[in-house]
């Protein structure tokens, strides 16, 4: 631990053991010419897991798209009237139930 100015005072003893003890714990590295073969190696096998991942999460959202504008589209079709009678989708719930109520009501109870 040498890198220290002369201006500056050195650290105390408690700090130079724990960084003593933090380059006995560590390797050497691996200063080889199979050393960067071996990391790719490593990287490329983690990177294989994560894509099978996002590629089955790609699949799960592509379907969700896809269903979510059946669905939207399900809903924004008018539906199919069965009866002859046609309904003004710009009608409100009360103009619609008067409507269908006034077929109800017997032409002979007129006032």
């Amino acid at each position: 631990m040498n890198s220290q100015s002369p201006n500056e005072e050195p650290f105390p003893p408690a700090v130079q053991a724990l960084f003593r003890e933090y380059r006995e714990t560590l390797p050497d590295f691996d200063a080889s010419p199979e050393f960067m073969p071996k990391m790719w190696q490593r990287i490329e096998s983690q990177r294989k897991a994560t894509y099978s991942f996002w590629r089955l999460g790609s699949g799960f959202v592509t379907a969700s798209v896809a269903l979510s504008l059946a669905f939207a589209f399900a809903l924004w079709t008018p539906p199919q009237a069965t009866s002859t009678k046609q309904i003004n989708p710009n009608s409100t719930y009360v103009e619609v139930l008067a409507d269908e109520s006034s077929d109800d009501a017997p032409e002979s109870a007129t006032i």
